[in-house]
């Protein structure tokens, strides 16, 4: 009984002087805030460009006097005008403006080709017409190595088209109108 009454006051004892200790201590504190702290979101803006000029690539007189088996190229380039860093796909397509003479395909690109600073080097080549998306990447295709283009930069392109050879006499005189998309996203966004 003695040794729980001696184990008791020396609990006490020392809860006394804990609280007597942190009584005695004082201490300085301080607090800032920094507020008004803002993310900007970046911008994306593509523009499909006359070649090594800022106007708008459309209304272009492309050929003329055309005849089947002829290429022309379409040179345009593709310009970042975003903040931030992109890469880009895109397609053509066309039309004579006549249901049956569109159903023949006569005109195709057969040559996608970037300029890299000293020459023109094919992106992807098909005789037979290259058709659906073609990817601003090493081969064309989304699965390859691509291109990025930094804000203000831009891509120089060159299209090869051919008017097929065996087009026939129902194409004389006619004008072929054709539209040229391009897709862009950020670097980081997958295709």
């Amino acid at each position: 009984m003695i040794n729980k009454k001696i184990m008791l006051s020396g609990i006490s004892i020392v809860a006394s002087l804990s609280i007597m200790a942190g009584a005695t201590f004082a201490f300085f504190t301080s607090q800032a805030n920094s507020t008004g702290n803002t993310f900007s979101a970046g911008t994306l803006e593509v523009n499909v460009l006359d070649q090594n000029a800022d106007s708008a690539f459309a209304n272009e007189v492309l050929a003329t006097n055309w005849v089947p088996g002829e290429e022309a190229f379409v040179n345009f380039d593709v310009k970042n005008d975003g903040s931030i860093p992109m890469n880009f796909s895109g397609f053509a397509t066309g039309t004579w403006g006549d249901v049956g003479l569109d159903g023949q395909n006569m005109v195709k690109v057969v040559d996608v080709e970037r300029w890299d600073g000293a020459s023109w080097v094919s992106i992807i080549s098909d005789t037979n017409g290259i058709t659906g998306v073609i990817y601003y990447t090493d081969d064309g295709t989304n699965t390859g190595l691509p291109f990025d283009i930094a804000p203000g930069s831009r891509a120089q392109l060159r299209l090869t088209v051919e008017f097929d050879e065996d087009a026939g006499d129902d194409f004389q005189g006619k004008v072929f109108t054709s539209t040229i998309q391009v897709n862009a996203k950020q670097t980081s966004a997958p295709w």
